[in-house]
């Protein structure tokens, strides 16, 4: 009977043991899950600046490469026309084979 009465507060001791680890992962998981929610939406923030910002400059390079395609063509209108009907002879000649 000593050994029941000995061995009581040792499980009792256990068991507190084990609702605390229960309590600290518990914590830790959810501190994790907050981490990690954090990182993904900032990873997200940055992705979403930088897509807009290769936007941006994708708009501005092709409105000057447009312009200047009109000014080329502006400046040089019997060479324009040269290039347009080789090109469309040429995309002639492959389409129908």
């Amino acid at each position: 009977m000593a050994d029941t009465v000995a061995t009581d507060p040792s499980i009792a001791s256990l068991q507190n043991d084990i609702a605390a680890l229960k309590r600290d992962m518990a914590s830790l998981i959810e501190h994790l899950k907050t981490t990690a929610s954090n990182s993904a939406s900032e990873a997200a923030g940055r992705i979403d600046e930088g897509a807009r910002e290769i936007y941006r400059t994708v708009s501005t390079e092709g409105c000057r490469a447009a312009r200047m395609m009109e000014k080329s063509i502006e400046d040089q209108p019997l060479v324009a026309l040269c290039v347009a009907l080789g090109i469309g002879y040429i995309g002639g000649r492959l389409l129908t084979r």
